[in-house]
């Protein structure tokens, strides 16, 4: 069943059960309120009833009389019975059967007794006068009130069926113009492949507003990033063929130049010595890849643990000593939070170490083996790590680009390096949910802050 449908029925079913409830209310509370005034009409003309049985006298029957005739409407089938106490059972067997022995208990306990069989009401009264018990019943028919009734039956029974049809048709076109911007956005992302994925959800002005604006805005950043990561892949695949090509092709050239003719000793070494340098060459090239396809993999989460920043930074510096002893890195630690949970993050701590050594190692690359200057410090909700060098920085232009794998900025030709240090350090800092700022100018240095959520936090 389609939303649409859905929202329809759901309007529809709810129209019905408060309307249903609603005229159920109505009738019940309009039928209590017809009987309680019959009723109190009924107990009216029996009251007068027995004052001009009783009282009247040739004075003032005609005036008893009057009054009952001009005053106190006559009710349909209206009967009076004026009995002495004991001598009632016998008619009410025969005016209520099955209900006389309960009449007259309330007439007893109460004074007063009234019963409603069908459309015939009695309504029965004590009266004393002389010393002597009288009952007085009073039976009449409320023919009126039963075709009230029946009217007001018919009406709600018309009012449901109506509202309850009208509340259909205007939920059907409501859910068809609240549906229509899904729609308008399925009909588009249909039309999206992965041959196309240039295409973007266009937003339907003056309508895509609120939930949908988002939801618009949503699926192209989707796209976007669906887009980018194909590129990126195709991109990638090409340039690791020819990283990957490129000692293959120099290691069989020079082994078969060296096969070609019989050679001195001295040759022979010269041409295993370019072997075993292309075969360095290519075993660094493929443990790079891999470690780039291995952090980028998120299928399974990393082990991850709390780590404090300042001891990893100090594990990342013995490191950078083992492999450049003559770095000049220099730890800035004058800004250290003084509370734990803002230098506490949840990590790997290989991999982490893995990237910060990477980006620690091209500080000192690129500047010369200049000082680079290391800093750890925090914002209300992030450890933040700043690496600062004042090396040779990135042509603006070429700044777009930093996290291509196998990509080298134009002028660091004269630095030995394959490009993937940095693209390897991005997606390890995203696996660990945090962000990667660069900023460099050429000539001037640059400047790599990394931002990572709090593992914790004090109410």
């Amino acid at each position: 069943m389609t939303i649409r449908r859905k929202i329809t029925g759901l309007m529809t079913i709810l129209t019905a059960v408060i309307t249903v409830m609603l005229s159920v209310s109505i009738y019940y509370f309009t039928s209590q309120y017809i009987e309680d005034d019959f009723f109190t009409r009924i107990k009216t003309r029996a009251g007068v009833a027995g004052q001009a049985r009783f009282e009247a006298t040739d004075h003032n029957m005609a005036f008893y009389n009057e009054i009952r005739e001009k005053h106190l409407q006559r009710l349909p089938e209206e009967k009076e019975y004026i009995l002495e106490n004991g001598g009632a059972t016998a008619l009410l067997d025969s005016l209520i059967p099955g209900e006389a022995r309960p009449f007259l208990r309330n007439l007893q306990l109460k004074k007063d007794a009234r019963l409603r069989k069908g459309d015939n009401y009695y309504f029965g009264t004590t009266y004393e006068h002389a010393g002597r018990s009288y009952i007085i019943i009073l039976t009449a028919q409320h023919q009126q009130g039963a075709h009230l009734l029946s009217n007001l039956g018919t009406n709600l029974l018309t009012g449901f069926i109506l509202s309850v049809g009208i509340v259909f048709l205007l939920s059907h076109i409501l859910s068809r113009e609240v549906m229509s911007p899904i729609r308008h956005v399925i009909d588009n992302a249909r039309k999206i492949s992965a041959s196309n994925l240039h295409l973007r959800l266009q937003e339907r002005k003056g309508k895509a507003k609120g939930e949908m604006a988002a939801l618009t805005q949503t699926f192209n950043d989707m796209l976007d990033r669906l887009e980018t990561s194909f590129e990126t892949q195709n991109n990638f695949l090409s340039k690791a063929a020819h990283e990957l090509r490129t000692p293959l092709t120099a290691i069989s050239g020079e082994a078969e130049l060296a096969l070609s003719k019989p050679r001195s000793a001295d040759e022979y070494i010269k041409a295993l010595i370019v072997i075993a340098r292309q075969a360095e060459q290519l075993e660094h090239h493929t443990s790079s890849l891999l470690e780039l396809a291995q952090a980028g993999y998120n299928s399974k989460e990393p082990f991850m643990s709390e780590l404090r920043l300042d001891e990893l930074l100090f594990s990342v510096k013995r490191l950078v000593d083992f492999t450049d002893p003559e770095n000049k890195v220099q730890m800035d630690f004058n800004n250290l939070p003084e509370l734990d949970y803002q230098i506490t993050i949840a990590g790997n701590a290989n991999l982490l170490k893995l990237a910060l050594a990477n980006i620690v190692q091209n500080g000192v690359k690129y500047s010369n083996n200049q000082p680079v200057y290391v800093s750890l410090s925090s914002d209300e909700a992030h450890c933040i790590i700043s690496v600062r060098d004042t090396g040779i920085g990135i042509p603006e232009k070429e700044l777009k680009y930093i996290f291509d794998p196998f990509f080298r900025a134009s002028n660091t030709n004269p630095f030995k390096g394959y490009g993937i240090g940095l693209p390897l350090a991005q997606k390890i800092i995203r696996l660990h949910r945090g962000q990667l700022r660069y900023y460099s100018r050429e000539h001037e240095g640059t400047t790599v802050q990394l931002f990572f959520p709090f593992v914790w936090k004090p109410d």
